[in-house]
């Protein structure tokens, strides 16, 4: 694994932690929101990395493997869409809400999260880390 890889990964590590607290202490209560503000400065965190260090690095590697370049357009086409979802989850209970629609919206955009952290760690990142570890011999 790459250390940018491998920083990638805490972060989904470090976002699912802070999310397992939202959920446990509600978005009813002040420590439930900062925790929710916490979280959503992780994801931009996260994205970031992923927009200026992740994807040029891939695109980069398209030299030993030309698909890389569609896998990575493919994969950050999503993420596009899927950040303008998520972030508009954590915007819409900045300042609290409803317990029972904040636990079917939370639900949502944490299976969202789960699904997505799966392909990127066990498709993309991989493919990274192969084509890295190809270039570096």
């Amino acid at each position: 694994m790459s250390t940018l890889t491998d920083r990638l990964r805490h972060d989904h590590a470090d976002l699912r932690s802070v999310l397992e607290r939202v959920r446990d202490l509600g978005i009813g209560t002040p420590q439930g929101r900062a925790a929710l503000l916490d979280a959503r400065a992780l994801f931009v965190d996260h994205i970031q990395r992923e927009d200026a260090e992740f994807y040029p690095a891939l695109r980069n590697l398209a030299r030993i493997d030309p698909g890389a370049r569609a896998h990575a357009d493919q994969f950050s086409a999503e993420m596009t869409k899927i950040s303008g979802d998520i972030l508009a989850f954590f915007d819409k209970y900045r300042d609290g809400g409803s317990g029972l629609e904040f636990a079917i919206d939370f639900g949502r955009m944490h299976a969202m999260l789960h699904l997505r952290w799966h392909k990127e760690e066990s498709i993309l990142y991989a493919r990274h880390d192969r084509l890295a570890e190809t270039a570096a011999a």
